[in-house]
């Protein structure tokens, strides 16, 4: 079932199955070669009616391809980030001030939607309590608007953590424990053409530069793996425990889970379909 789900429902479903989806006469020949239906070890790659992997390597030659600037060219920052565009102005001078916070679940898509008591010191709100500050950038050049936000429950203790990897406009999405390395992480990513980082006193922990559209890498995918090990092991350095930490943060944006997302439009109240403000109602 399984199977016939990735294949002949998935052809038929967009009325592709005059040319995919079953391996007969007319058809593509696009065909992986399974030892056995229970585990699905792959063994040979055709496609096009050649073999192009086998035993785990790929086994032809593949053309390069010469990306246009617009591929390579996609982190656009009106200006450089600096720590003053992470504050957060509270309504009070000093106190204790209720927002809407995000709460994640580890391992589920959806967010709680939680309102807080932070502290709030000379006017600028301040953090407590595993909670982070948040903000997408709009990274494309259509207008350069953000909205920040904050997010309870990844555990990070310092430092900051950046990605261009934020479904579905895949934004700027930089998330951390402290202004000063929120926004070297973002010029981070900004300067290699986006990816993923994560930072501690303004030094790389690790780096995936993903510098075709912000989401994909020209490099072999053993050097990516690497890499991407190394970026959770950053994680762990800075306090997060979590499952999938970077796909975690990467749905913060995503405005159409439940219960509370965060875009470049501000706060998303997913439930009741509306923008609110960071700070709750009395």
């Amino acid at each position: 079932t399984a199977i016939q789900m990735v294949t002949i429902n998935t052809a038929q479903c967009f009325e592709l199955d005059r040319f995919m989806g079953s391996i007969a006469p007319g058809r593509y020949a696009d065909i992986l070669f399974i030892k056995d239906l229970a585990d699905v070890s792959v063994a040979k790659v055709m496609a096009g009616g050649k073999i192009v992997a086998e035993n785990n390597q790929l086994i032809t030659e593949l053309e390069a391809f010469s990306y246009p600037a617009s591929a390579t060219q996609s982190v656009h920052l009106k200006e450089k980030l600096e720590p003053k565009h992470f504050t957060i102005k509270a309504p009070i001078k000093e106190g204790m001030s209720r927002v809407n916070v995000m709460e994640i679940i580890e391992a589920h898509v959806g967010t709680k939607h939680r309102i807080m008591e932070l502290p709030v010191k000379d006017g600028i709100l301040q953090l407590a309590d595993d909670v982070l500050k948040v903000m997408v950038m709009e990274r494309h050049g259509v207008n350069g608007t953000s909205g920040i936000g904050l997010v309870k429950g990844f555990g990070i203790k310092a430092g900051a953590v950046a990605s261009t990897v934020a479904h579905d406009s895949h934004n700027l999405l930089i998330m951390g424990a402290n202004d000063r390395d929120m926004a070297y992480a973002g010029n981070v990513l900004a300067e290699h053409g986006g990816g993923m980082v994560a930072v501690r006193d303004k030094k790389i922990l690790a780096l995936l530069p993903l510098p075709i559209a912000g989401l994909m890498s020209p490099r072999p995918v053993e050097e990516v793996q690497d890499l991407v090990e190394k970026t959770d092991n950053a994680w762990k350095e800075l306090g997060c425990q979590l499952v999938s930490p970077f796909m975690t943060m990467a749905l913060i944006s995503l405005p159409v889970l439940p219960e509370l997302r965060l875009t470049n439009r501000g706060l998303i109240d997913t439930v009741n379909f509306k923008i609110i403000d960071l700070f709750a109602k009395e």
